[in-house]
């Protein structure tokens, strides 16, 4: 297929095809406001100091809300789930519960460790150990 480019080549060169009305440009600004809508005045809200301080306020009360309740599921007192451990306790006259004792002592680890090992070796469970680890 074979193009004829001859009526290009006719085309007078200084001559452009397109053309603006008169006066266009000059008229311009004054045309297209005439055709945009009228907008309405509205007057400036009012902003008071509650909307100011409104998300600051909701802000504290979800941190304070996020504090109790995570105060709240950490809290062992209350809670149904922990099983308090099982400490055999020895009928004595005017003792108390082992819970309550246990949560006045403070010892030390050391004095902690000797009485373990004083347990161990009073109720025979050190030799026991000792048969079970060397003689077998």
């Amino acid at each position: 297929m074979k193009v004829n480019f001859n009526k290009l080549q006719d085309i007078d060169k200084n001559k452009t095809p397109f053309k603006v009305p008169d006066n266009y440009f000059e008229n311009f600004n004054e045309e297209i406001m005439n055709l945009l809508p009228e907008k309405e005045f509205q007057a400036p809200v009012k902003i008071t100091m509650w909307d100011r301080a409104k998300p600051w306020v909701y802000m504290a009360a979800m941190f304070l809300g996020l504090y109790f309740m995570i105060n709240f599921l950490t809290n062992n007192n209350g809670a149904a789930d922990v099983q308090e451990p099982v400490v055999a306790e020895q009928s004595v006259e005017g003792a108390t519960s082992t819970s309550s004792y246990w949560s006045t002592v403070h010892i030390t680890e050391e004095e902690f460790y000797n009485y373990l090992e004083d347990q161990l070796i009073d109720d025979g469970y050190y030799d026991y150990m000792y048969d079970q680890y060397y003689l077998n």
